[in-house]
């Protein structure tokens, strides 16, 4: 079993939300760096399901799914609990819940390499 690349899904979610629901002005404004915007577009997407899942609390809306993708990627798993929610039970919690843990976790970095991917193809 090929283990699942949280980044490569996360920055391919983050290009395919950017070209389909962003406006031009507000792509410009990405594009040009303009930080308020990014924190902006970053604000938002945090919340979308197709992205991180933390609308409702899963991407996958499958738990043998999400558990499958967590498959190989524990050392991941350790560093966003660490960042993002370091005394929260994750067993308690469930694999929907883990794996939007990292989704979340990846989202800034992520949607810099996404930007940067946009910009090299334009």
């Amino acid at each position: 079993m090929k283990t699942y690349s949280y980044p490569q899904h996360v920055k391919e979610d983050i290009k395919e939300f950017i070209e389909k629901r962003l406006d031009s002005g507000t792509f410009g404004m990405l594009v040009q760096g303009d930080e308020d915007t990014i924190q902006d577009v970053q604000d938002l997407m945090f919340d979308q399901d197709e992205i991180t899942g933390n609308g409702s609390g899963s991407y996958t809306f499958n738990t043998f799914k999400a558990e499958q993708n967590l498959t190989g990627n524990w050392d991941l798993l350790r560093e966003a609990k660490d960042e993002l929610d370091p005394n929260t039970d994750l067993i308690e919690k469930g694999p929907e819940y883990c794996d939007v843990l990292i989704r979340c976790y990846l989202l800034d970095w992520c949607f810099r390499k996404a930007l940067d991917d946009i910009v090299k193809e334009k």
